[in-house]
């Protein structure tokens, strides 16, 4: 269940295995989580943040485009609401993968889900960019007041940081194009905890504050948004930003039909797993990606990043192999390489293994070659040359079989 970095993975890995296996997933594409953020600044960029998901899954494994709506983990068994047709389907398994992805949390704050965009899938970058341009538009007219130039970000994580330094390298066109100067457009971050990027080394903390307070942005860390009405965003400490649009990137918990399936969760909503991604009490029912709680070595779930994802998905195809022919199954033991955040085209941030740093245009291009590495297992280095150039990704239907 879900095309995500987990459950393509698992997909992608069961091929040559004596199995049948069905993908269900909403959209017939997969898309690349980590970039999600780059559409705001490059509208374009779209088209490369995606790939169509048949080409590239084996000949055992067929797509069914329907979203998951309920779970029944004892038998196991999907309820499918189907794409086109809108029609409920049951369809009972020997064994069930949840990969079905994260959503954004909200944590109660009043105001804050219905007035606040997030990061949410490949429609997500454009519809911030049309938003901002919207109330631009209409503050350069005279028809709305000046908070309608402020753009206020909530939660300075890796996402956060991110969406920042994409709106502040595409401020100067977003100003052109409501015929305003740069700096009428005012960013703000907003970090509950002390800095950014909570839990990120020091000196990368330092460097990427230096960065977007340089590229003109307000970083305010150590409060919390206490509410968000339709006009502004109230602080924590009694201060009131006036906003034209209001970007959250706070935190994600698993997806709902995790929790609504009956499993256990923890107070995220992530299923909470057997040391081999079981869940507890149903030994057919493996859960993936980010909705699984999978302790790391400190005993704390692990960061629902896209490398551990698709580790949990390699993992998890092996597992089903190792079951299927009766040998045992290793527990799960993930392998933390490294962080890279980009700001912005040019420049970025991270850390490779548990000893180097890397800032600048290397940790930018740091990233781009994890993209590709990505790229190049999927489909080659075909692949690669469609999404660097931006064209058409489509594939001819025999490639990755």
């Amino acid at each position: 269940l879900g095309a995500g970095y987990a459950g393509f993975a698992v997909a992608r890995g069961l091929r040559g295995m004596p199995v049948r296996a069905t993908l269900v997933n909403p959209f017939p594409y997969h898309y690349f989580t980590t970039l999600l953020h780059e559409p705001i600044a490059r509208p374009r960029a779209r088209e490369r943040i995606s790939i169509p998901l048949a080409p590239y899954l084996p000949p055992n494994v067929r797509l069914w485009l329907g979203r998951a709506v309920a779970i029944d983990p004892e038998e196991p068994a999907v309820e499918v609401e189907e794409l086109v047709t809108a029609t409920r389907r049951r369809a009972a398994a020997d064994y069930l993968v949840v990969a079905v992805g994260s959503e954004p949390a909200y944590f109660g704050i009043p105001g804050l889900e219905e007035g606040a965009l997030a990061i949410r899938d490949l429609a997500s970058g454009p519809l911030i960019r049309a938003h901002v341009e919207y109330r631009l538009a209409r503050f350069a007219a005279g028809e709305e007041r000046a908070g309608a130039r402020r753009i206020v970000i909530g939660g300075g994580g890796y996402t956060g940081v991110e969406v920042a330094a994409e709106l502040a390298e595409t401020r100067d066109d977003l100003a052109r194009a409501a015929g305003l100067v740069p700096a009428a457009i005012e960013i703000y971050l907003i970090e509950a905890a002390p800095t950014l990027l909570p839990g990120f080394d020091p000196r990368l903390v330092e460097y990427t504050t230096a960065f977007l307070e340089r590229a003109g942005i307000h970083v305010i860390t150590g409060t919390a948004i206490r509410q968000v009405t339709p006009d502004r965003v109230i602080l924590a400490d009694g201060r009131k930003i006036e906003a034209g649009t209001v970007i959250w990137t706070g935190g994600v918990r698993a997806h709902r039909l995790v929790e609504r399936s009956g499993l256990e969760v923890d107070r995220r909503g992530r299923a909470l797993v057997e040391r081999d991604l079981t869940a507890r009490g149903y030994p057919r029912v493996y859960v993936a990606g980010d909705a699984a709680a999978v302790p790391g070595e400190d005993g704390k779930p692990l960061p629902p990043t896209a490398q551990v994802a698709v580790q949990h998905g390699r993992y998890v195809a092996r597992a089903l192999g190792r079951r299927l022919l009766g040998l045992p199954v290793l527990p799960f033991r993930p392998r933390l390489l490294g962080t890279v955040i980009s700001l912005g085209r040019r420049d970025g941030v991270g850390w490779v293994g548990n000893r180097y740093r890397v800032t600048g245009q290397a940790a930018r291009v740091l990233k781009t070659m994890v993209l590709w590495r990505y790229l190049y297992g999927i489909g080659g280095l075909g692949l690669i040359a469609r999404v660097t150039a931006g064209g058409p990704l489509a594939a001819p239907a025999t490639e990755g079989r």
